[in-house]
């Protein structure tokens, strides 16, 4: 019997590339796998080239219903920007790493967010974390 032996690099490759900016659907998370918000659109707001090398990526979900709307930590996303159908809150307080299988296959909803509302989200994410000198 023969033992196949998994070559990550080839798996690696395989993987979706997203980029900077892009809003996906993920479909599943092994950490919560019982999440009533799956699935979910998020934001990717890791780098490319750390995109590209590894196998995870860094999101931050969003959100189209919030009761408690607290603008250091949630970031308005408009109608129609990164493909969105809707109005969306960034829930920088949710920030997380997923692997890339997480992804819906499809790709991206649209064309990645412009910058002004990247630099929103992480200052909210800077913010979670306490390291926001603009608040």
């Amino acid at each position: 019997m023969t033992k196949k032996i998994s070559n990550k690099a080839e798996e690696h490759k395989s993987l979706p590339i997203p980029l900077r900016g892009e809003i996906w659907w993920i479909k599943q998370n092994p950490i919560t796998p019982k999440d009533p918000h799956l699935p979910r659109p998020v934001v990717v707001i890791s780098t490319n080239p750390r995109n590209k090398n590894w196998d995870s990526i860094i999101v931050v979900p969003l959100s189209t219903s919030l009761k408690n709307i607290h603008p250091p930590f949630h970031k308005v996303v408009p109608k129609g920007e990164g493909g969105l159908t809707h109005e969306s809150y960034a829930r920088c307080d949710l920030v997380s790493n997923i692997e890339k299988t997480c992804l819906d296959p499809k790709g991206p909803i649209g064309s990645a967010l412009p910058d002004k509302f990247i630099w929103e989200i992480v200052k909210g994410v800077r913010a979670v974390i306490g390291d926001n000198p603009y608040l």
